[in-house]
């Protein structure tokens, strides 16, 4: 079993599966799903998924192996908890990392635009259509796509995206032939895909289509032992980025910082341990719901 992975100088290499597990532990990416980039990490640093916990290693394995197939993918987890960044970390670890890795907000986008914003239009197809407009699967040809929030799309969207993971066909919008494009497909989801097609929210049909590989990403509660890494990570990071000294953390208050549910996961974590080195008071970081 092979695959290809970034040996640091931006030359994909083939390497073993524990060679390809043994990179992941060693590379430099967070596990944190970021939308902010003003504090996300240079195109040329390395991936890492923080933490030594027995969940995490069992989740670095579980991307080493998926990155070796073009399978579809199923990342799964709370908010938080860093699906996007697996799915990038996937890609840039892939055949595919040289290609474009494109994600869309299927949440964000409303239902009437993402059917252009993923398969394209011709000039002139509706009001407001100046241009010809090339959707994300063209655009990425050869890499990789995300639908984020994947049971959020309607179930009309559906149907056209059950038909592009059938025949591998984008049809953009007012045109009447069909391209062939190959691109990888990564879906994340909060919630496994099958209770959404329990409560008719979304098509049984695609949900086998999608769910080749599942990976779930496990709440930051469930592996309180890796919080020191990560906080120390991430208060290094802001130091550096604010030109701060990095403050110290005593034990009392790491032990209340694993015993915190962290609701917000590891995007709560990076946001506490800005404020931490910004205030200097780690508890007042920590701003706990009612």
């Amino acid at each position: 079993m092979s695959i290809c992975c970034n040996d640091g100088t931006g030359r994909p290499g083939i390497t073993s599966f524990t060679e390809a597990t043994k990179r992941l532990s060693r590379s430099r990416w967070t596990l944190a799903d970021v939308s902010n980039t003003e504090y996300s990490m240079p195109d040329n640093q390395k991936c890492e998924l923080i933490g030594a916990s027995p969940a995490m290693t069992t989740l670095r394995q579980e991307v080493a192996m998926a990155a070796q197939s073009n399978a579809k993918v199923v990342i799964t987890g709370e908010s938080g908890v860093g699906k996007e960044m697996i799915a990038r970390l996937l890609h840039e670890s892939s055949r595919r990392r040289i290609r474009p890795f494109r994600a869309v907000n299927c949440s964000g986008i409303p239902d009437e635009l993402l059917e252009s914003e993923l398969f394209g239009h011709v000039r002139g197809s509706f009001t407001g259509a100046v241009r010809d407009h090339h959707g994300v699967f063209e655009s990425a040809r050869g890499g990789t796509v995300l639908l984020d929030h994947i049971a959020d799309s309607s179930l009309r969207l559906q149907g056209l995206l059950l038909r592009f993971l059938q025949f591998g066909e984008v049809q953009k919008i007012g045109e009447d032939l069909a391209k062939h494009v190959d691109v990888r497909i990564i879906a994340t989801a909060h919630r496994h895909l099958l209770e959404h097609v329990t409560a008719g929210e979304f098509r049984l049909d695609l949900y086998y289509r999608l769910n080749v590989i599942r990976i779930h990403v496990p709440p930051l509660r469930e592996r309180p032992e890796d919080i020191p890494a990560l906080l120390d990570y991430f208060t290094t990071m802001f130091s550096d980025h604010y030109h701060m000294p990095c403050p110290p953390i005593g034990p009392n208050a790491m032990t209340w910082l694993k015993e915190y549910s962290w609701p917000g996961n590891v995007r709560e974590l990076r946001n506490v341990a800005e404020r931490f080195v910004i205030r200097r008071e780690l508890l007042e970081a920590v701003e706990c719901p009612a």
